[in-house]
């Protein structure tokens, strides 16, 4: 099903364009956009995620197989991600603000206290429940729900294990193998895709970490994206039953893979 073909470097563009386009355009919306407007990230992100959809489709048959070949353990490898994203929150709320003021003391050291950061507390989430009349929130959440669950998953792990990781061992990134291991490649892929998660950074390496581990041994696209997609659609669910919605909607925190 939807092999790629490899090319020359002539069609570098062509061939990479069905990995990056999806990611680059949700990129470019949210800082030309969202950033504008960030009071309006629930009403704008259904916006984004169809634009996201409509890339994803254009380019899907240039795309390999995406189609899971361990189900089960997929789930399991989910299930076990919300679990350590909400179980290590605070721990990864604390460790950001300790490196933030160690920041702090280091420039202020050496004369360059204008580029101090403000150290981040404890994140506020917009709860689209108290911003909108309940048949609108829930329409809008709908639209969040399904944009973590069956967009985000496929436009991350496509750009992030499908061509990063691939494209940093060699070039063709096409006539990598998925899945090949390669120390500098796996590790500067993991690091890159948990520094899009602002102050959740350290969840981004660990669960990056179980997400990689996973995808190198299975040799499946197919099977990370599942796997992804159980983890934020569980965290979605535990926003809504919990009311704690900052893992969504961060007030003040550029947060990306959700």
């Amino acid at each position: 099903m939807n092999k790629p073909g490899t090319g020359g470097k002539s069609n570098l563009l062509f061939e990479r364009a069905p990995y990056v386009a999806p990611l680059l355009a949700f990129m470019v919306f949210l800082i030309a956009v969202d950033g504008r407007f960030p009071d309006q990230h629930y009403v704008l992100y259904p916006i984004k995620t169809l634009l996201v959809a409509a890339l994803l489709t254009w380019h899907w048959r240039m795309l390999p197989s995406l189609k899971p070949s361990a189900i089960l353990m997929s789930v399991v490898v989910g299930v076990i991600g919300v679990f350590l994203w909400v179980e290590l929150d605070p721990w990864s709320l604390s460790l950001n603000g300790q490196v933030e003021e160690l920041f702090n003391r280091v420039i202020s050291s050496v004369g360059l206290g204008s580029w101090r950061m403000a150290v981040d507390g404890a994140p506020d989430g917009r709860n689209p429940f108290d911003l909108y009349p309940a048949g609108e929130a829930w329409i809008l959440f709908g639209f969040r729900l399904f944009g973590i669950t069956l967009i985000v998953p496929v436009m991350e792990e496509i750009f992030w294990r499908g061509f990063l990781m691939r494209w940093l061992i060699k070039d063709d990134f096409l006539s990598v193998p998925l899945g090949q291991y390669q120390p500098f490649s796996f590790w500067a892929t993991t690091f890159l895709f948990a520094s899009i998660h602002g102050s959740e950074w350290a969840l981004g390496i660990i669960v990056g970490l179980f997400f990689g581990a996973w995808f190198v041994r299975t040799k499946s696209l197919g099977n990370v994206i599942l796997a992804h997609a159980v983890t934020n659609f569980l965290l979605a669910i535990y926003c809504l039953y919990a009311n704690d919605w900052h893992f969504l909607s961060n007030v003040g925190h550029a947060t990306m893979p959700q």
